[in-house]
């Protein structure tokens, strides 16, 4: 199955039409899918027409919604070798990519044959330093860190993954042709927060449900017609990849000394107000009670952070508002129902609420988002 073939099919349940419950669901309907891929190896890879770019290739190309790019050959091999340090036999050199960004998440799809992308500290040609998540889909791939004697070494086959520090200096090998989901995060994006760095790479095996269904899910949206995503059901779509890349980080970073039960905890508060935002008695106490802490005890895993738990609570509801009143689907939705779906509890808090972040009214906001 080559990238173009796979990804290129149409898609059956267009995002757009998703509810905001829809949309927290289509991770669940993606992993069964995962289930049911085909069971072939990769065949041999074919040209798709898309020219190679000389910008990272993990990144989308400016302005594109999704960017569908292939390298082939020494001059291209050359260009890669731009940004991604690789080894690999020029003539033999072809990588297929299909890469798209939701949030501060760049989600690609990659078709490679030989190569070995080698070890590195600066995150893969990337301005900032960036954890990744990848899951072979077909094939194997060897992640080394330090010398082949005393190095660590993990190896990865279908349906297995690992997370892995772009500034670890961890190397990259296959020897046969695979097909990988790579999900890169920011290191300072707040779904880390309970990541450990005491290790270069973790893996996580056929039986974490967590990486399939984020490989899945990562797919399937690269499958979409990004370009026609309104803006809430785009950060509907990026909140649930959120929820899943937290989950998976989560579920396989590995524990660092005695303060990894409170940034886990962090994470866990994080993903709880990301779903329960629209849930206007959500505030510290409600969520300390539903946590099973003292109010106090909740305050104190965020001393030291950016945000306390209630700025991050009202910074979700101001990100979800300014969504909606810039999508012409909001259009005729009053302030006072904006202020029901997204957590406000009346117009008048959410205006306050706008207008403290903004400078600007909603209907100000509103107005000038039609005019365009």
């Amino acid at each position: 199955m080559t990238l173009t073939t796979e990804l290129d099919r149409p898609t059956r349940s267009p995002l757009n039409k998703m509810a905001p419950a829809t949309a927290q669901a289509a991770a669940a309907q993606a992993a069964a899918a995962a289930g049911t891929a085909p069971q072939a190896g990769v065949p041999g890879l074919r040209p798709s027409g898309h020219k190679a770019s000389a910008n990272c290739p993990f990144e989308p190309e400016p302005g594109q919604g999704v960017s569908v790019r292939e390298w082939r050959g020494e001059e291209d091999l050359a260009l890669w070798n731009n940004t991604v340090p690789t080894i690999a036999r020029g003539s033999n050199f072809h990588v297929q990519a299909r890469t798209a960004r939701f949030g501060q998440f760049d989600v690609s799809y990659l078709v490679h044959g030989p190569m070995q992308m080698q070890a590195t500290t600066e995150s893969w040609g990337r301005a900032e330093r960036t954890l990744r998540l990848l899951v072979v889909l077909d094939g194997e791939i060897t992640l080394r860190h330090g010398d082949i004697t005393h190095g660590e070494t993990l190896t990865l086959r279908r349906r297995e993954g690992a997370l892995v520090l772009g500034w670890g200096g961890v190397s990259y090998l296959a020897n046969a042709p695979v097909r990988v989901v790579i999900i890169d995060v920011p290191a300072e994006h707040e779904v880390l927060g309970g990541l450990a760095e005491t290790a270069p790479f973790v893996g996580g095996g056929t039986e974490s449900a967590l990486l399939s269904a984020l490989s899945a899910f990562g797919l399937d949206l690269l499958r979409q017609d990004i370009e026609s995503l309104t803006p809430a059901v785009r950060a509907q779509v990026t909140d649930s990849l959120e929820s899943l890349i937290s989950g998976t980080v989560s579920t396989l970073a590995v524990p660092s000394g005695g303060d990894w039960n409170r940034r886990s905890q962090r994470m866990h508060v994080i993903r709880y107000i990301a779903t329960h935002y629209a849930d206007p008695q959500l505030g510290p106490t409600t969520l300390a009670a539903h946590l099973g802490m003292s109010k106090r005890s909740l305050q104190r895993l965020f001393e030291g952070e950016k945000q306390s738990v209630s700025q991050l609570i009202q910074t979700k509801r101001v990100d979800q508002v300014l969504l909606r009143l810039r999508d012409p689907r909001y259009s005729s939705t009053s302030l006072d129902e904006l202020a029901v779906l997204t957590g406000f509890g009346s117009a008048l808090a959410l205006r306050r609420a706008v207008q403290a972040a903004t400078g600007r009214t909603p209907s100000a906001l509103r107005a000038e988002a039609l005019s365009h």
